[in-house]
């Protein structure tokens, strides 16, 4: 429905001057099409972005008996936008400490009576779990994506009965019917390059006794469980680099593993590689974060360069690259950062840096402990369960990403940065096939909500063969960056429901027009993000060719049942990494050249250096002294017990005093029960609460049995006290200077 059209184009117009005037104009040329953009990303899974769970603290999220309605919900509204539900890795250090036992019933985790295995803050297997702790990931949204973790710290006489039995209770309990998760792929250990330092191994335990472990496990899960299921050898992903605190180089990099047990028949077994990473870890990083340095973006990539180089490595053997485990702050975030506004923008921009350096799956941990998972089903800090800004970064990146399974991403260079924007400022494309879509444009510049009125910074964009062409409008917006509420993308909100469903907030959209020089002017808010694409976000339909066709070549991608479809089972290539590159003769002369015998006796010194740390047997034996001892990670509890979690509701999250009706283990308010879609519902089925219907969509309204909708009472109390927004996003800055004309494109908003 079209608003008053001049006076929204007056306002918008005046943005666009005004900013333009303002500030220095940031130019950028987005290649029009995929072939022309330089590096791309692997083609997007639409399960791409996903979630790590802590084992230990799976049925917080999932429910028991029933699913929990919050998380369902909010995994079902990416499920909406993508076509597919998020990728969930259930792993992390208490997976380490678990052993199944068939004749444990419940879903709760039992303390072992009588522990054998080794450990220092626990015992390998401190924990048993029976058929229905398994059985509750059926919980999350049918055909949910799962990698599950097997405990290869455990080493007792009945370890390999152990993991096989383990590995086979998951495939006989979840997914087994037509609804509930897939197992599409296994992980075997946790982080083993902290074993020595958490008491797993011995001192003289090194990277080559791990590859022999692990490579014995795998063969024996494919035989005795994948095999007789008609599943791929190509399922298990392995574990290497989870810290940096080496020194005389990283033994668990990908190009020290293929030369392990890992590469048994040419890396068989080996699905892809299982990275872990934290942009900053609470008591082990040298320093004090702050919100601008967090969004520095350049610490960000600086952080990440050990991993940057890994990936690399990873695409040398021709095997995806997996961040399985990853967060802004582990292990439980910090206050006043972890649940604000500002981590949002920081986890939308590190999911677009990460698909540009070609990480084919990214997934950010998640513990009930944690104020930096995107949503909280406990109580804990005098709250109760709600949805945190960082889950619009998710909401977003599935919008804009769709569900054609085509997507592609390229990071485009950006020029004439004012100095006070220096590492503030960056820009994606996102590639439809071959053809633009959407270009992302994101302003870190830290804006406080206190702080008066905020300024815009001019994204000029150069798009000749879009002369005279509409572009839509895509906003990721909040108060300011330390917000910890109230934050709308795309109009929508996932907090006003009080249940995770979307509700949009602002009806408005805007649209602008390319000039006829091809140019479009776009102003983007410090603290914001703004998406201009060629079509509207959220209105495509599954493209179930391209998704099919993209499930049958990528190991772990949702829709093929083995979840390792037809990719290569063997590695590409185990040389080539470019610590291995021999010097070129040219090199080796202009060496000597220049330093003459003393280089030249460095240079041999150098080479029999190499060729001796070839040996095994001394490559072993320096690998393992050279471990040292970071402090121990245990991500399932709180570092402060001062900051513990009420645990009495971790079974049956629920509103305080307000309890969910019988059959739910979910959060629910008076206000949000007219507007409940009970779990049982496919997610294909549950219609989002938009102004429009997406397309493809068919939905028939339908009020679960015994829920009421609100009287009109309570829903003017729930309004005044949690106001939506209404307003244009540029409505503040449009105020503050007030109207005025731009040559370059126009907008509008219906």
């Amino acid at each position: 429905m079209r608003s008053s059209a001049s006076a929204l184009v007056a306002t918008l117009a005046s943005s666009l001057w005004l900013a333009r005037s303002a500030l220095a104009d940031v130019n950028l040329s987005p290649a029009l099409n995929a072939s022309n953009a330089g590096t791309l990303s692997v083609t997007i899974s639409p399960s791409y972005v996903g979630f790590g769970i802590e084992p230990s603290d799976l049925i917080v999220y999932t429910g028991s008996t029933s699913p929990n309605q919050l998380t369902y919900n909010l995994l079902s509204n990416l499920a909406n936008y993508t076509g597919a539900p998020p990728h969930i890795r259930l792993g992390g250090n208490a997976g380490d400490t678990m052993l199944y036992d068939d004749s444990v019933t419940g879903t709760a985790l039992q303390q072992n009576a009588n522990p054998t295995g080794s450990g220092n803050a626990r015992p390998s297997d401190y924990y048993t779990f029976g058929p229905d702790f398994l059985k509750a990931l059926n919980n999350f949204p049918d055909g949910t994506p799962i990698t599950y973790g097997l405990n290869l710290a455990y080493t007792g006489a009945d370890a390999l009965n152990r993991v096989v039995a383990q590995a086979q209770a998951a495939f006989e309990y979840v997914g087994t019917n037509p609804n509930g998760a897939k197992i599409v792929g296994l992980e075997i250990g946790n982080e083993p390059d902290l074993y020595i330092d958490l008491g797993y191994r011995s001192q003289n335990w090194s990277v080559y006794d791990f590859g022999n472990e692990w490579s014995s496990r795998a063969e024996a899960v494919y035989n005795q469980v994948l095999k007789p299921r008609g599943i791929n050898s190509n399922y298990f992903e392995v574990a290497t680099t989870a810290t940096t605190a080496t020194k005389n180089g990283q033994p668990f990099r990908i190009s020290n593993l293929v030369n392990t047990g890992v590469a048994a028949d040419n890396g068989i077994y080996v699905a892809g590689w299982n990275q872990h990473d934290y942009y900053y870890y609470v008591n082990v990083s040298n320093y004090q974060l702050t919100l601008p340095i967090l969004l520095d973006l350049s610490t960000t990539v600086s952080q990440f360069r050990e991993w940057t180089g890994q990936v690399q490595q990873a695409l040398v053997t021709g095997k995806p690259y997996y961040l399985r485990e990853m967060g802004s702050v582990g292990p439980n975030g910090l206050q006043g950062i972890s649940e604000t506004f500002a981590n949002a923008l920081w986890t939308f921009n590190f999911f677009f840096f990460a698909a540009s350096i070609q990480i084919s799956a990214v997934q950010m941990h998640m513990t009930q402990y944690s104020i930096a998972a995107p949503w909280q089903t406990n109580y804990m800090n005098g709250q109760g369960p709600h949805v945190r800004p960082t889950y619009y970064a998710w909401a977003a990146w599935s919008q804009i990403i769709g569900a054609t399974c085509n997507t592609r991403i390229a990071q485009v260079s950006l020029s004439n940065q004012p100095g006070a924007y220096t590492n503030r400022l960056n820009a994606f494309a996102v590639y439809r096939g071959n053809a633009l879509g959407s270009v992302v444009m994101i302003n870190t510049q830290p804006y406080y909500s206190y702080s008066g009125n905020p300024s815009y910074q001019n994204f000029v964009l150069s798009l000749p063969g879009l002369a005279g062409r509409t572009v839509w409008l895509s906003v990721l917006s909040a108060d300011g960056v330390e917000s910890t509420s109230n934050v709308v993308w795309n109009g929508i909100s996932y907090e006003q429901s009080g249940n995770g469903q979307p509700r949009t907030v602002n009806a408005t959209q805007w649209t602008m027009t390319v000039g006829s020089d091809g140019t479009l002017t776009v102003p983007v808010r410090d603290s914001q993000v703004v998406v201009a694409s060629t079509f509207r976000l959220g209105r495509e339909s599954v493209n179930t060719a391209n998704c099919e066709n993209l499930a049958s070549t990528t190991p772990g991608t949702t829709g093929t049942a083995t979840g390792s479809g037809n990719a290569a089972p063997t590695f590409k290539s185990t040389s080539g990494f470019k610590s291995d590159m021999p010097l070129s003769k040219t090199a080796i002369i202009a060496i000597a050249a220049g330093g003459g015998v003393f280089l030249i006796a460095l240079l041999g010194l150098f080479i029999w250096c190499c060729v001796r740390s070839c040996k095994k047997s001394n490559a072993r034996k320096a690998r393992a002294s050279a471990m040292l001892k970071a402090p121990p990670r245990h991500d399932d509890h709180p570092l402060l017990e001062r900051d513990f979690a009420d645990e009495s509701h971790a079974s049956y999250p629920a509103y305080q005093n307000s309890p969910g009706l019988r059959g739910w283990e979910s959060p629910m308010t008076s206000v949000s029960h007219g507007q409940q879609v009970h779990p049982s519902q496919s997610y294909h089925n549950m219609q989002p609460e938009y102004d429009y219907a997406p397309a493809g969509y068919q939905h028939s309204p339908q009020q679960p049995h015994a829920m009421h909708s609100p009287t009109p009472q309570q829903t003017q109390q729930y309004y005044q006290q949690h106001p939506a927004y209404l307003q244009s996003p540029y409505q503040n800055y449009a105020q503050q200077y007030g109207h005025g004309q731009h040559g370059h494109g126009h907008g509008r908003a219906y």
